[in-house]
């Protein structure tokens, strides 16, 4: 039953295909080697577990997790950053750890719900559920973006979603914080920019019938592009859960005066 999956990206596909190509394969180490004195470029792996067990004769308890990883990525404050939300932490992040971390969290999660699951009671069979992914959402001018999501069910009334965002700045080896982007990231006037953004793409959804708060200040949860600034909320944060996800765009066109200048030069925002 137990699957462990371990997969290579493309992006480092053609260095792996070189042991395997005969006649081409020559040129392409030749090339390798000729740029050995280059930066060694970004590159992108994945790992992956997949796995489910029958924990008493109602309940099956399924775990399935991909995590990226960064071989080239050396330096470990910024990785432990990247992997926070995984709730991973290593002394060294390889493969060879990460696919042990991996299974260790599958290991604990079917422990933990086989030691839940004896006071449940067991009326029709079902599949308890954990899932994670992370993904590359964007990377220009060396920020890179990645997209965190989750999802499961263990049993209550409904199950749970979440989607996270975290910007990490390559060149200066470092997460990205709203005080590197913003002039003064405290200002009330975000919370007026937050709502006045949402009530006005609301606009057929329901979402503001549904919010917990009567202010939104800006969280950790951002990221941008060239138009907008954006700010997901998950379900709970400032609404009911049945408003899902909400994700506040703030254009960029607006609020040019407020961002630090160095954070524009790089984008190219004028």
């Amino acid at each position: 039953m137990k699957k462990i999956i371990l997969i290579l990206s493309v992006i480092s596909a053609l260095v792996l295909s070189c042991n395997k190509m005969g006649s081409t394969q020559e040129t392409n180490t030749e090339k390798t080697t000729e740029t050995t004195s280059e930066p060694q470029p970004f590159t992108v792996d994945s790992l992956s577990v997949n796995d489910s067990t029958k924990i008493n004769p109602k309940i099956t308890v399924a775990f399935k997790s991909k995590i990226l990883t960064f071989p080239t990525l050396k330096d470990k404050t910024l990785l432990d950053s990247i992997y926070s939300i995984e709730n991973i932490r290593l002394d060294v992040y390889d493969s060879k750890n990460l696919l042990a971390a991996l299974k260790n969290k599958q290991q604990n999660y079917f422990q933990q719900n086989t030691e839940d699951a004896k006071d449940f009671p067991m009326d029709f069979e079902q599949t308890w559920s954990e899932n994670s992914n992370m993904k590359v959402f964007s990377q220009q001018n060396d920020f890179l973006t990645i997209k965190y999501t989750g999802d499961g069910f263990s049993g209550g009334a409904h199950g749970y979603y979440y989607e996270y965002y975290k910007v990490f700045d390559l060149k200066n080896q470092k997460t990205l914080q709203l005080a590197d982007v913003l002039l003064s990231p405290d200002s009330d006037i975000w919370k007026r920019a937050l709502w006045d953004n949402f009530i006005k793409n609301d606009s057929g959804k329901g979402q503001s019938e549904m919010l917990l708060v009567k202010e939104i200040s800006p969280n950790n949860n951002f990221y941008f592009d060239q138009d907008y600034l954006y700010f997901l909320y998950n379900q709970y944060e400032i609404a009911a859960y049945a408003a899902g996800p909400i994700l506040i765009r703030i254009p960029i066109s607006d609020i040019k005066l407020m961002l630090k200048p160095e954070f524009k030069q790089r984008t190219g925002i004028k």
